[in-house]
């Protein structure tokens, strides 16, 4: 297991008031009866999922989304007792005792589920656990993502009329995932409305939430009838959901995340010289070479060889293979052991933006903040918490 490395400069730095600005940007744009889900799993993004869940309830969000039991279980643990979280990915029924002593609002996309739960509290002799507390659910709708969850009317119907034979179950909600609204061709948007629309008709009145908006459809794509959550996922970072860059849309998210080091060594080599793993550089001429501390463990990918590490306001190419732990940069000029690099954001008049990285390297902003290995540690920036 990864621990954080606290004897090197590598570091992420969070800042958790560029999470809260994110939170209302998306309020600015929400009716008040509508509420706003932050979406923190994967450790928040890569973020760290306890101060991010903090930064955002402190701004205004009324839940948590996470998409694993272990997930919500963390959050419960650290102080977060009472603030509603959704499980968004499926569960095993034989975490049934620990789902409800946790007070989670788990998915569920058919009715297996609840028979074998109730046959696990049975088998341990936990049944007692009913007595105090409901299973609190939300159906899954598949209008076109191809994931998880029912896919026609009359198998909601179905769900609706079996379900209530299970009265230790609080059915509370259903929800869908709109596959293209962060990228893709908008007119499956509308496929999927009309399908949402259709299946929503089988759900009883009872069910008090029906909510379809992650980041893309709450800021992009409002509907009628309203999503009555907003899961706020990537914008809650600061990155837009297609990836397209502040330049060219004006957006008002800010990136909260940017990643920073140190030279450690630096040489001036002559011209032929060459730099690492597999002797793939080699130096036109006589150059300022320096050492710098990241590596593909700690998720600066070997792809990202051709983005350039900023120093002092420079561009400065990564040369050569860049190695598990450690990478090497061509200077302008030399630098003192202990000059600043930065490798995710800004740098005088220049920046590396997530999105930007995203583009060059043929992925998405997701990938590159979740992939943050975790011994970097994580540095946290405040004013308002």
């Amino acid at each position: 297991m990864f621990e954080p490395s606290e004897h090197r400069p590598t570091e992420a730095i969070v800042d958790l008031n560029a999470i809260q600005h994110n939170v209302r940007v998306m309020l600015e744009q929400m009716d008040d009866e509508q509420k706003l889900y932050a979406v923190i799993k994967a450790d928040g993004y890569g973020h760290g999922a306890v101060q991010v869940a903090e930064a955002a309830l402190a701004a205004g969000a009324k839940g948590l989304a996470v998409s694993t039991v272990d997930e919500a279980i963390e959050l419960r643990q650290s102080g977060h007792r009472f603030v509603p979280i959704l499980v968004l990915g499926l569960t095993d029924p034989r975490g049934i005792a620990e789902i409800i002593y946790y007070n989670l609002t788990i998915t569920v996309s058919g009715l297996d589920f609840f028979a074998k739960a109730y046959q696990q509290l049975e088998d341990t002799h936990h049944l007692a656990i009913l007595e105090d507390a409901k299973l609190r659910f939300h159906l899954k709708l598949d209008t076109g993502m191809g994931r998880i969850g029912l896919t026609s009317a009359a198998e909601v119907a179905e769900f609706a009329k079996a379900v209530e034979d299970f009265n230790w179950v609080d059915w509370e909600g259903v929800f869908t995932h709109f596959s293209t609204a962060g990228g893709g061709p908008e007119s499956y948007i509308d496929y999927q409305w009309n399908n949402w629309l259709e299946l929503t008709t089988a759900v009883p009145e009872s069910v008090r939430l029906r909510h379809y908006a992650n980041s893309a459809m709450g800021l992009w794509y409002p509907r009628e009838p309203k999503s009555d959550i907003v899961r706020y996922g990537i914008a809650l970072y600061g990155v837009d959901p297609k990836d397209q860059l502040p330049s060219a849309t004006k957006s008002p998210l800010k990136p909260a995340m940017s990643i920073v080091s140190e030279i450690v060594h630096v040489k001036h080599v002559p011209a032929g010289t060459h730099i690492s793993y597999g002797a793939t550089y080699e130096a036109a001429d006589d150059q300022w070479i320096a050492t710098v501390p990241i590596g593909y463990a700690d998720g600066w990918l070997r792809r990202f060889n051709g983005i350039p590490v900023l120093v002092d306001g420079n561009a400065c190419p990564i040369v050569g293979t860049i190695n598990m732990d450690q990478l090497m940069i061509q200077l302008p000029q030399e630098y003192p052991v202990g000059t600043t690099v930065t490798l995710l954001g800004q740098d005088g008049q220049l920046e590396n933006h997530v999105s930007m990285i995203a583009a060059s390297t043929d992925t998405i902003g997701y990938e590159i903040l979740c992939g943050i290995g975790k011994r970097v540690p994580r540095i946290y920036l405040t004013d308002d918490i």
